[in-house]
């Protein structure tokens, strides 16, 4: 087994939306995800959010409103008949141009919200084009800066999800040493096949934080049980995940023959957080109970209970 990398992340920005991250080139035209100053593809510092060109374009095309306006409003200043006309005309001007100053500005945001759509829709190929481009050039520092290709595939996986991306950052976490500290992530990595490196990642995150255990990832571990299993320390990875399922009632609810099975590996504080969790039901979880209490008592106390009756471990 080749030996970890010590490395540093850096924090991952969340946003509210995922289409918040894209970038696009005033001058190319092209679509990136990647927190560079410059275009990857003509090399230029003219990056700018979808959003931001889209209010961009929008005062352009609002521009020519505005100066039409002033147009109209010299037009009537100029074959008017007399000063009185003249003035009134000024004043119909400004008046029609404050006017509509003040339309555009309430349109803005609306507008902007319609036209970042449009955006989407008619350069959908492009925007693909540039998070492929993305991948590739966080595929090009695999080797040289393994720590900044992650980084890159983490924010490719914010809009590009598949399976090879997931499977590849699983990967590459696998050969770094991770860190409580660190910002770590991982529903966005639950993938839909199996994937050893998942499972050890699940695994590592399940002993360093254990509120990002969630329903997805105590979802991926049941389905693929199996397989896990027959890992190295396989069993220590499904233990781990089911320590962490038991800091939630809902989960004890909705998975007690996962936990189950797992109950006699499970560390020493986790397995009294069961027994005090289940201890508040005592009508309920009979099996798991039976499970918990022996678990308890080979830890605690170094035998098992008299009884031939023990809950199978399937």
């Amino acid at each position: 087994m080749s030996k970890k990398i010590a490395v540093t992340f850096k924090p991952y920005e969340r946003t509210q939306y995922a289409y918040d991250k894209l970038r696009v080139c005033r001058k190319c035209g092209n679509y990136t995800v990647l927190a560079d100053r410059v275009c990857p593809a003509c090399g230029r510092g003219s990056l700018q959010t979808v959003p931001d060109a889209a209010r961009r374009n929008f005062r352009r095309a609002r521009q020519g409103e505005l100066l039409f306006a002033l147009l109209l409003t010299l037009l009537a200043m100029l074959f008017a008949d007399n000063t009185e006309w003249i003035a009134i005309s000024a004043a119909a001007g400004v008046l029609l141009t404050a006017g509509l100053w003040l339309a555009q500005r309430r349109s803005l945001e609306p507008w902007t919200r319609i036209h970042t759509d449009r955006m989407f829709a008619r350069d959908n190929n492009r925007i693909r084009g540039g998070l492929i481009e993305d991948i590739r050039a966080a595929e090009a520092r695999l080797q040289a800066e393994p720590a900044r290709a992650y980084e890159m595939l983490r924010e490719v996986n914010t809009l590009l999800r598949n399976d090879p991306i997931r499977s590849l950052q699983a990967e590459l976490l696998q050969t770094f040493v991770l860190r409580r500290d660190m910002d770590l992530l991982l529903d966005p990595l639950i993938m839909d096949g199996f994937s050893p490196h998942l499972a050890g990642y699940i695994g590592e995150v399940a002993r360093l934080n254990r509120d990002l255990i969630r329903e997805s990832a105590i979802q991926y571990c049941l389905r693929y049980e199996p397989q896990i299993r027959n890992m190295h320390r396989g069993e220590d990875i499904l233990a781990a995940v089911a320590g962490a399922a038991v800091r939630m009632k809902r989960y004890i609810e909705l998975h007690p023959d996962f936990i189950r099975r797992y109950a006699h590996k499970l560390p020493k504080d986790r397995l009294i957080r069961l027994r005090e969790v289940l201890s508040q039901y005592p009508d309920s979880f009979g099996p798991l109970r039976l499970e918990a209490d022996e678990a308890y008592r080979v830890r605690f106390y170094g035998q098992a209970a008299p009884q031939t009756g023990r809950a199978e471990r399937s």
